[in-house]
């Protein structure tokens, strides 16, 4: 009994469990899939982010440029409408200029250049109108007393207009005939009935 060997030394079985008892298997680490799917989103926002800026650019610079074409097309259109409206003005100022314009003539010419609308068309009008010469009417006398005695007469009247600006452009348009016959300058008073009285003054 003494000769047994320690019971440190002796190794315990148990007949009670056979031998396919599992063996214990190391738990496994949960992958980790949200680290890839947060940059995938992130990438996925990022390319969403450029093409959304990448089309309003595009689509703003075909709008300005579509912007840009309108605009030369208006102006260019506007252009020749202008240089429509002074080419047909300068034709009835050819048909009645020979060597210079009589008054009537003139004052018809300074209506057609009041109705014009367009300011630019209007300024060339009355430049090219201000440059004609003015000359007696063919009912004036070609002697140079009855001629004066005929201009007399005509400023020495008080001339009627229905607007104080068509008494102005008359006194403008006669101006160097008035100015011939002695007369100084030229009133312009109402009648209270809608009516404006020309007067000129020595």
């Amino acid at each position: 009994m003494n000769n047994q060997e320690p019971k440190s030394r002796v190794q315990r079985y148990n007949f009670n469990q056979g031998s396919d008892r599992p063996t214990r298997q190391r738990p496994r680490k949960p992958r980790r899939w949200w680290p890839w799917i947060m940059t995938l989103l992130t990438l996925a926002v990022a390319i969403l982010l450029v093409l959304a800026i990448n089309h309003h650019n595009s689509s703003g610079s075909n709008t300005s440029a579509s912007s840009s074409t309108s605009a030369s097309v208006i102006a260019k259109s506007s252009s020749a409408s202008e240089q429509a409206a002074f080419e047909s003005f300068k034709s009835t100022y050819s048909q009645y200029n020979d060597n210079g314009l009589t008054v009537t003539q003139k004052q018809k010419l300074q209506n057609i250049i009041n109705d014009e609308t367009n300011d630019a068309v209007q300024s060339r009008e009355q430049k090219l109108l201000d440059k004609a010469q003015t000359k007696q009417s063919a009912t004036s006398s070609s002697s140079s007393a009855s001629s004066s005695s005929h201009a007399d007469s005509t400023f020495a009247s008080t001339h009627t207009f229905s607007s104080v600006a068509d008494a102005q452009n008359w006194a403008q348009a006669s101006k160097e005939q008035w100015l011939a016959a002695g007369y100084s300058t030229y009133t312009i008073t109402s009648d209270g009935q809608g009516n404006y009285n020309l007067q000129f003054v020595r």
